[in-house]
């Protein structure tokens, strides 16, 4: 895994932290390795050379990817200073997903796709009744992206509760 990777998966995990209300000290983390085999399977079938990995409860993929310096307004509708975002070049990809307990308790109405000029960030939140847990997701894809890969990694996100074993078993 390169040193990028790591920070994605370093910043995806912090992207993460605090968005549900469970303790470490609850129930044993489920296992998502199927899921995460079920991600690999979506994302290589479109991005061969993307590597998926599971590392502290958390899923990613990054593929072709670089710095953007993003603008984006504030709630007031003021434009901010530009920022750093790593995001996918063309024919790039990259995401991570993260399961927290309880529903999806974020500002963001989701889903909802957010075009942050030079990609597309996709944010997907499905709530399990069974798990009693969502499935906080970001997708970041360019223009041009296969819409088969956008329409699969939706449904995959969508039915994610198949892929992850009900707890105690």
């Amino acid at each position: 895994m390169t040193l990028r990777s790591w920070a994605l998966a370093a910043a995806v995990g912090w992207l993460f932290v605090g968005s549900g209300r469970a303790s470490a000290e609850d129930a044993p983390a489920p296992d998502l390795k199927p899921l995460s085999e079920a991600v690999r399977k979506v994302v290589e079938k479109h991005y061969p050379k993307c590597k998926v990995a599971l590392k502290d409860q958390a899923i990613s993929f990054e593929f072709n990817t670089r710095k953007f310096m993003v603008h984006e307004p504030l709630l007031t509708g003021e434009w901010q200073d530009a920022f750093e975002e790593v995001g996918p070049q063309k024919g790039g990809v990259m995401g991570g997903i993260v399961l927290r307990s309880g529903q999806y308790g974020g500002q963001a109405a989701v889903p909802q796709a957010f075009d942050k000029r030079y990609f597309v960030t996709l944010v997907l939140a499905p709530y399990s009744k069974k798990l009693d847990a969502h499935l906080y997701t970001h997708i970041k894809y360019p223009p041009g992206a296969p819409k088969e890969f956008v329409t699969e990694m939706r449904e995959l996100i969508d039915n994610f509760e198949k892929h992850i074993p009900a707890k105690g078993k």
